[in-house]
């Protein structure tokens, strides 16, 4: 009499699963969670993804809220396995109606990396991958746009006669170029006026970096208010929290200088080519933002190119008259 043959466990026949032995962590609850009902992609995303993500990832709060808010509406009570392609490509075509496309890119590659460790775990084949297949959204070149000289001056001169933390705030962003977030979440224990530099504990790059200051830096954060009182440079409403942000003050000004197109992270790269303009290198440019990838400063190379341009015709120039030197005129040939 033939032996009987188990039927193997496939994603098609999931009854087949065979019971397996108690897992320590996540898994373990993933398991006893769908082990009666489906096994959804939020039940893997809330007990496996983002505990392993945790750990892995400083910004996985961002990949919870992103989960929460935009792919567990259509998807979150799905199957992982029995989700297709064309579903999430139909899907991020209508996020485009929500989100700007680059906005929906962020999107798509949390769904992508969830996927991804949905097959390292064994959860769904390779080949049924949801988001097997799909790309990501064309985005437009980069749009640039640095104050000129005079456009800077005069917004400085505006935010000079105003006394509003806000103003302070934008002051400080124009000349040290840093990141929005580092002025407005800055804490006083980081500043270091002797040093004339600010310490960043965890920067975009997951580094300590450091905001150089220039004098007049320093004597816009010697005369803040917060000095001495709050444990942030620029507080909110609450002592506890800094304020959270500056764009109503910014729209104000901003219409009132007719600069309607000016965002405030443009603050960053108008200090950037006015560094380059003035001669210094991509180098330096790239340690005063805090760039960990010096591809990132690259965009700046153009705008030193004049210099460079010189700077390279002076060489031809010296060698054009050291040839014209060494070249006998035609009487010395002659001769």
């Amino acid at each position: 009499m033939p032996k009987e043959v188990a039927s193997q466990p496939t994603p098609q026949n999931e009854e087949a699963w065979p019971e397996q032995p108690e897992e320590p962590g996540e898994n373990a609850k993933y398991r006893r969670r769908t082990k009666s009902g489906k096994r959804t992609l939020m039940a893997f995303v809330e007990d496996i993804y983002l505990p392993h993500m945790r750990l892995r990832k400083r910004s996985w709060t961002v990949d919870a809220r992103l989960a929460t808010r935009f792919i567990y509406p259509t998807f979150g009570n799905r199957e992982i396995r029995n989700i297709r392609a064309i579903e999430v490509e139909r899907w991020l075509d209508r996020l485009t109606n929500k989100l700007a496309p680059s906005s929906c890119n962020r999107v798509l590659a949390v769904f992508k990396t969830i996927c991804s460790l949905a097959v390292r775990q064994g959860i769904v084949p390779a080949s049924a991958s949801p988001c097997s297949g799909v790309f990501s959204l064309k985005l437009q070149t980069p749009r640039e746009r640095y104050l000129s000289p005079d456009e800077a001056v005069r917004l400085m001169t505006i935010l000079e006669q105003s006394e509003r933390q806000e103003a302070q705030a934008l002051r400080l962003l124009l000349l040290t170029g840093a990141r929005k977030s580092e002025i407005l979440k800055a804490r006083w224990e980081n500043v270091h006026l002797d040093l004339h530099m600010i310490s960043v504990p965890i920067s975009k790059s997951g580094k300590t970096r450091y905001i150089f200051l220039s004098d007049a830096a320093r004597d816009i954060l010697a005369g803040l208010k917060s000095r001495g009182k709050s444990p942030w440079l620029f507080p909110g409403r609450s002592s506890r929290k800094p304020i959270s942000d500056i764009f109503a003050y910014w729209k104000e000004v901003r219409d009132k200088l007719n600069l309607a197109d000016v965002r405030i992270h443009d603050l960053r790269h108008t200090f950037a080519s006015f560094l380059v303009n003035a001669g210094h290198t991509l180098y330096e440019a790239q340690k005063m933002l805090g760039h960990a990838d010096p591809r990132t400063t690259m965009r700046y190379a153009h705008l030193g190119q004049d210099a460079l341009v010189t700077a390279a015709e002076t060489v031809s120039k010296l060698l054009k008259s050291g040839t014209q030197a060494q070249t006998p005129s035609p009487t010395e040939a002659q001769a």
